[in-house]
């Protein structure tokens, strides 16, 4: 029996898993046990920031391990308050809760928002067609894809979709009872589409005109994905909290949610929790991981490696125009939507040696490397997309 039918035997089939049998990693490399050699582009689907086997993020978990594993949260350790504190210092919040994944941060927030719109006699919340926010029944209820949804009803009362880039809709729902806005700068599993300035500035007007929050998920544009530390820098405006998580722990479960000063007080003792949010080996991680990312010149490199792969996949677009309809993203967060189905592009790359998956529906090709993916792997990855393109045309 092969390792895929092994997995099937034990495990629930909800996932398609990729036929390679990896043996361990190195930098932007994938190793499999038959000796191939894989260039990666999928970084754990944008969570191996620094790539495989990076050595600040060995050294951080190896001090760790002398420490402890999991203390729980009735004891504060400084890993936390390191990480924490490097976290609010690069940002402009007030307050931070960790979790374990990107959903969880999305199921706090909620919870922030359900509880300040009691007080503030408000229950509609807002979220956008084609955004993806996460698993769990409250993260399902706000992804605004009905396969994720239709199966599990009913979810969360009073969470209406609006058009994604619509501004006019926007504008035209909300009002006093609006509590808050859930969305994605740019949207990963919607197809790395990004919010435009018109849609930013009805919320920002919106905010101002009916006191509502505007709650921003950095979960996969965090952490220098984009070119910035989170996304949200570009706006003209402060979100009044944010979910992160992904790149946040350098490979290791971590995830956690920010909040302004405006909702800092909110929860009371014993309304929120979690018994591995914080796990003291992720957080090692993490801070190694942040501390890294958050170097200015690091994410320079990231907005120019990402300006420079983008437009080598604007010139395959001109040279297959009946294949690439559109290039999408910043940084090292891009997108090809293709005028076809990307499965056969996504497994004749496989074949090629390189690897990524698909989004927005299956049409479009992301790519969300290791941040610390160079130039040249970058041409060789759009080297093997051309061949792949050659033969499909």
């Amino acid at each position: 029996m092969d390792f895929l039918e092994d997995a099937s035997k034990y495990f629930l089939d909800v996932y398609k898993r990729i036929p390679i049998k990896v043996t361990h990693g190195e930098g932007v490399w994938l190793y499999a046990d038959d000796g191939q050699k894989y260039l990666d582009l999928l970084a754990g689907i944008a969570v191996n920031a620094l790539g495989y086997n990076h050595p600040i993020i060995k050294n951080a978990i190896l001090s760790q391990l002398d420490k402890n594993l999991h203390l729980s949260n009735f004891f504060v350790q400084d890993i936390h308050v390191q990480l924490a504190k490097k976290l609010l210092e690069l940002t402009p919040f007030e307050k931070i809760f960790f979790s374990n994944s990107g959903t969880e941060a999305i199921e706090g927030l909620l919870k922030i928002v359900k509880k300040w719109g009691n007080q503030n006699k408000k229950s509609k919340i807002l979220t956008f067609e084609g955004s993806f926010h996460g698993r769990t029944l409250g993260a399902a209820t706000l992804t605004g894809q009905e396969k994720y949804r239709k199966n599990f009803l009913p979810l969360l009362p009073n969470v209406e979709y609006v058009a994604f880039n619509d501004s006019v809709a926007l504008q035209d729902v909300i009002d006093e009872e609006t509590c808050a806005v859930f969305f994605e700068g740019i949207s990963g599993e919607g197809g790395i589409r990004e919010i435009s300035s018109e849609m930013l500035n009805v919320l920002e007007e919106g905010r101002k005109k009916y006191n509502f929050l505007i709650i921003a998920d950095e979960i996969q544009t965090g952490v220098g994905r984009t070119g910035l530390f989170y996304n949200f820098e570009r706006y003209n405006f402060i979100p009044d909290a944010i979910a992160t998580a992904k790149g946040l722990g350098g490979g290791l479960p971590l995830g956690a949610f920010l909040v302004s000063e405006k909702l800092a007080h909110v929860l009371d003792i014993g309304e929120h929790g979690t018994t591995y949010g914080g796990n003291p080996l992720a957080c090692a991680s993490g801070l190694a991981t942040v501390q890294f990312v958050s170097d200015k010149k690091f994410l320079n490199d990231i907005a120019t490696k990402g300006l420079y792969f983008k437009n080598a996949l604007e010139g395959l677009k001109q040279k297959y125009p009946g294949i690439i309809k559109e290039v999408r993203g910043k940084g090292l967060m891009l997108g090809v939507e293709l005028h076809r189905s990307g499965l056969e592009i996504m497994n004749l790359a496989r074949k090629n040696n390189l690897i990524f998956n698909v989004a927005g529906g299956g049409s479009v090709l992301r790519f969300v490397p290791p941040l610390i993916i160079e130039k040249e792997q970058i041409a060789q990855a759009i080297e093997i997309l051309d061949l792949v393109f050659s033969q499909i045309n």
